[in-house]
């Protein structure tokens, strides 16, 4: 009956929308660097990016970076429906968290002492993230391990031009969340900075399942506090220097495990320093990104246990105008992450460097030809030289007036190295050898003028020697221990994408996009949906109001049952969710949201609870 009402909904607006005049009012061709690191319009990039931009976070106060990421094509994250100090993990085309690269201002970050390297998304607040673009499909040539099967840009607030500007937010809701954000900013003299601190806190509630329903489990509660600063100073019109730092914490009440409570808890911190000096000349630009990075850990529970990690990162870039149509880019990458574990091991046992010299070419015609070709020497000091490539074509056909036609493919192949914890831990193994994987791509996209943008993609990803986890058993059946291995040779993981947006009007859009993974062997798919696919609708009935509806289906996925250790069909599930908010005196919002309106009950990892029917109430203002 849910999923007719929220059909009913979406077709009755898809119909009204229908009958009204499209006007030129909304730019959906907007600049993106994610593909190439070079400022390219979208309809000239040969790859599928999707860019979720400062509206449409503002669209979704309350939520979490991870909530925004669950609505893009081909993306999966897994636990974004639990408390919110639940563990991220996230799935980019049928691939795993170690398989996305994150991006933090244009900087790969990760966690050297996590299991499989990956940044830890709990971390951030959506507060200070100014627009997210995320590529799907290989790109290792222009960012290193890690990128195998997409990337996710996280691009924070930066300064305005005034001298002074900021924000005042404060909102709250279901669970007994409560947060508050504040925002300075300005520039003056060449001179920029920005201050940003926020607070969140939540009750929660228990992560894992009642076992019957006598059980009482207590809440799994959250923290957060973040502090970002950033500096620049522009010299003149060719030499400039910005500084960044970041302290990130977090504490979050975890159980045991699927139907077990417990009164565990984990603190976690980053804390980085970034440094770029830029200097520009006649036809380019040299840059030098200086990232360090401290990770800390600490388990509180019966098996106790802190890990730090530390990575130092150097990338110095050379972008250069050969001609008109002929851009190049020239870098070096230096990485060196390192992580202890107390009582158990060094930062001497557990490091390895990785250097990789790169280039890449972008060829932009007069007649729609774009072609982006790049390669990258992985020099690893353990696995020694590995050569990868990329070739990216694209054709843009203006076919009559402001409709144009693109046909786009890719072939990419990318080496993902064994993270420190998955070779050096108690249980790693030294004789791992480095995934491989090698990225098909082909697709079109169709514009017209500034309201319609039509994306569709088939993909192929081939991996060889993918790296798990064996649980190992004694003659009797019992569990003994476990050690990560290449778990077999290869690994084939196709599927096909769809978006659309449609800016109908100057007061209403909407959009809708789908996604489906070709899943022969569900025990490789884990938690992965065979297909999902969603719609949102904008509208501003009001100059100062806005209202927005977004509905999201997740397919059927199997998980294991570590109980029974036996394959489960978790059913599939619809989430609708409803935001509005109005300005007063163009500074003062206030705003709502009910997400799972119709309170759908489902399970995203067996043995674990999600989010039913919650709200959030807030109100900001800018100055």
């Amino acid at each position: 009956m849910r999923k007719k009402m929220m059909a009913a909904v979406l077709t009755v607006a898809a119909s009204s929308v229908y009958a009204q005049e499209m006007q030129d009012t909304l730019q959906l061709q907007e600049v993106v660097v994610t593909g190439t690191k070079f400022e390219v319009p979208i309809e000239k990039s040969g790859k599928t990016i999707y860019k979720i931009s400062q509206q449409e976070i503002e669209r979704n106060a309350g939520k979490s970076v991870a909530d925004l990421l669950n609505q893009v094509p081909g993306m999966e994250m897994n636990g974004a429906y639990g408390p919110a100090g639940s563990n991220i993990s996230y799935s980019m085309r049928g691939g795993r968290s170690k398989h996305t690269l994150i991006l933090i201002d244009g900087v790969p970050l990760n966690d050297p002492a996590a299991i499989t390297a990956s940044y830890d998304l709990r971390f951030l607040s959506l507060e200070q993230v100014e627009s997210i673009e995320i590529l799907n499909g290989g790109l290792s040539t222009l960012y290193g391990t890690g990128a195998a099967a997409g990337v996710i840009n996280i691009r924070l607030k930066s300064a305005s031009e005034d001298v002074l500007a900021g924000s005042v937010d404060i909102n709250g809701g279901s669970y007994g969340t409560l947060a508050q954000n504040l925002n300075l900013n300005g520039s003056s003299q060449g001179f920029s900075y920005l201050l940003s601190a926020g607070n969140t806190k939540s009750e929660g509630f228990s992560a894992a399942q009642e076992g019957t329903p006598v059980d009482e489990f207590d809440n799994d509660g959250f923290s957060r506090q973040n502090i970002l600063a950033k500096l620049g100073y522009e010299f003149n019109d060719k030499f400039e220097v910005t500084f960044g730092s970041a302290f990130n914490q977090y504490a979050a009440e975890y159980d045991d495990g699927a139907f077990f409570d417990a009164d565990n808890e984990l603190e976690s911190y980053e804390l980085r320093f970034t440094v770029k000096p830029t200097f520009k000349y006649g036809k380019g630009s040299v840059s030098l990104n200086t990232v360090y990075n401290i990770n800390n850990t600490n388990y509180q529970s019966s098996y106790p246990t802190e890990y730090e990690g530390r990575n130092w990162q150097v990338d110095l870039i050379n972008e250069h105008q050969f001609t008109s149509g002929i851009k190049g880019l020239f870098g070096i990458n230096l990485q060196r992450p390192r992580y202890a574990q107390e009582g158990v091991s060094e930062f001497d046992d557990n490091e390895f460097t990785i250097v990789d010299p790169y280039a890449s070419l972008l060829y932009e015609s007069n007649f729609g030809l774009n072609v982006h070709v790049g390669t990258r020497l992985n020099h690893h000091s353990e696995y020694g030289n590995h050569l990868i490539y990329n070739i990216n074509p694209s054709y843009l056909i203006d076919l009559n007036g402001n409709m144009q036609l693109k046909f786009r493919g890719s072939v990419s192949t990318a080496f993902i190295t064994p993270s420190l914890y998955q070779l050096y831990s108690v249980y790693g193994n030294t004789d791992l050898k480095p995934e491989e994987s090698t990225n098909y791509d082909a697709g079109l996209s169709f514009y017209l003028g500034k309201q319609v943008s039509i994306n569709a993609t088939y993909y192929v990803r081939d991996e060889e020697q993918p790296i798990g986890f064996v649980s190992i058993f004694d003659e009797d059946g019992n569990y003994v221990g476990g050690q990560y291995q290449n778990i077999q040779a290869e690994r084939k993981v196709k599927g096909v994408e769809f978006q659309a947006d449609w800016a109908i009007i100057k007061s209403l859009g909407m959009n809708v996009y789908y996604s489906k993974i070709d899943q022969e062997n569900s025990s490789e798919f884990y938690r992965i949906p065979a297909s999902k696919w969603g719609a949102g609708i904008n509208w501003q009935p009001l100059r100062s109001g806005n209202l927005s509806l977004t509905y999201k289906h997740t397919g059927e996925r199997t998980d294991l049952d570590f109980i029974t250790y036996s394959e489960v069909v978790l059913e599939s599930y619809d989430v609708m969710d409803v935001y509005a908010d109005y300005t007063l005196l163009d500074r003062l919002k206030v705003y709502g949201a009910v997400n799972n309106i119709f309170d759908e009950q489902f399970v995203n990892t067996v043995g674990f609870n999600t989010r039913g029917r919650n709200y959030n109430i807030g109100i900001s203002y800018k100055f």
